[in-house]
């Protein structure tokens, strides 16, 4: 190849790059103006809500399925906050660049949400120590919205204050929060039905307004951070535990190197029992995964 031909390439490569790096700092700054959006909607909210005097209250909540009925003291002072927590684990992209080139790789972590019920007006709030994006509103509603229907409880007279944080809170910002929509709604169902949560169990995946669990990114990336964590079983979407294993092959011939690479779909479980004694289990809808947060084994 002449040196025209390879200035020509470098020079493409780096016009590459340079439109790459463009569309990343305008999607970043679209981000950030949602971002900024949300977190002026919420603060709104929540000095509406500091307004409102409220106390203590013995609710009566009926009817349950099966015709059960559950009496719940609920304490609505203005600093309650649940004793119910859970665990969601997501992902946050990472950007590496090698002067040339942007390539991102995903890493999971695990995020603790709070819940909190109070007398009101039907609110649904995220409440995160910074910005972060709509996801996390918009699973907060969905999760409300299903919730309600398999309890059978009405919240329209209630406000549900989510509260997420994580041991690096600065890492919320960048978290895909759509995947802590499921968990979401175990917390809040398992806080009005009165029901303990198991915290050996974890989970990730989306909520659904049918109440299924819908499909996330970076499964193996998740499963790696909650058996880091602890956790004994973890709960990923029907359909995603797996993890893509990939094979190279290499050939010399004379002063140049060819690689020849394949992937190959294996069960994740096994990989990941192995590593750190924990299972993944698929879940495909909200009452599945119920079943193993409300279990004490």
């Amino acid at each position: 190849m002449s040196n025209h031909k390879i200035i020509y390439v470098l020079i493409g490569i780096i016009a590459v790059a340079i439109f790459n790096n463009y569309l990343l700092y305008q999607k970043t700054q679209l981000l950030e103006q949602a971002a900024d959006y949300y977190k002026n909607q919420n603060n709104e909210n929540l000095e509406k809500l500091s307004k409102i005097t409220l106390a203590p209250k013995q609710t009566s909540i009926s009817p349950l399925p099966n015709n059960q009925t559950i009496t719940q003291t609920v304490s609505h002072t203005s600093n309650y906050t649940s004793s119910e927590s859970i665990e969601a684990v997501a992902v946050k992209p990472v950007l590496e660049n090698d002067g040339i080139f942007e390539t991102t790789t995903y890493q999971g972590i695990v995020m603790k949400i709070i819940v909190e019920i109070r007398d009101g007006s039907g609110l649904v709030l995220v409440n995160t120590a910074i910005p972060t994006g709509v996801d996390f509103q918009t699973s907060a509603k969905t999760a409300v919205m299903v919730a309600q229907k398999i309890t059978n409880i009405d919240l329209s007279k209630k406000d549900v204050i989510f509260s997420i944080s994580s041991e690096n809170n600065q890492e919320l910002q960048a978290v895909d929060g759509g995947s802590a929509g499921g968990a979401m709604t175990v917390l809040l169902s398992s806080e009005i039905l009165g029901k303990t949560l198991n915290d050996k169990v974890l989970m990730t995946g989306t909520i659904q307004d049918d109440g299924t669990i819908g499909k996330i990114g970076g499964a193996a990336e998740k499963a790696d951070a909650a058996g880091k964590y602890g956790a004994k079983i973890f709960l990923v979407p029907q359909g995603q535990a797996t993890v893509e294993i990939q094979s190279c092959d290499e050939k010399i011939e004379g002063v140049f190197t060819y690689r020849s690479c394949t992937a190959q779909e294996k069960p994740l479980s096994p990989i990941i029992e192995k590593q750190y004694g924990m299972k993944v289990i698929e879940v495909n809808n909200i009452e599945n995964a119920l079943s193993y947060f409300n279990s004490t084994t």
